[in-house]
């Protein structure tokens, strides 16, 4: 697979409850930050999800912000692919 790179900040989302904001910034290294209301259940599921996702688009480096307001797996899958395509 080729490894893409993010060149720009992407950002999508909304502080909805049920959504969640991504933002992707340009990094020397993979990071991945979360805030959520529900990290104390769902941490290690949110952040496997992230990580699926950088996978499937290449993505090696960069810093993930991710913050929650418990969305479901499918609207994170839709929000960091939207912020990755925005940051690409």
């Amino acid at each position: 697979m080729e490894k893409l790179s993010i060149t720009k900040v992407g950002r999508c989302g909304q502080e909805d409850k049920g959504d969640c904001i991504v933002e992707v910034y340009p990094c020397d290294r993979l990071e991945i930050v979360i805030h959520s209301v529900v990290e104390k259940f769902f941490k290690e599921e949110i952040e496997k999800t992230i990580r699926d996702v950088l996978k499937k688009n290449g993505i090696q480096n960069a810093k993930i912000s991710f913050k929650d307001k418990g969305a479901l797996d499918w609207v994170i899958r839709a929000r960091l692919n939207c912020a990755l395509g925005r940051a690409k």
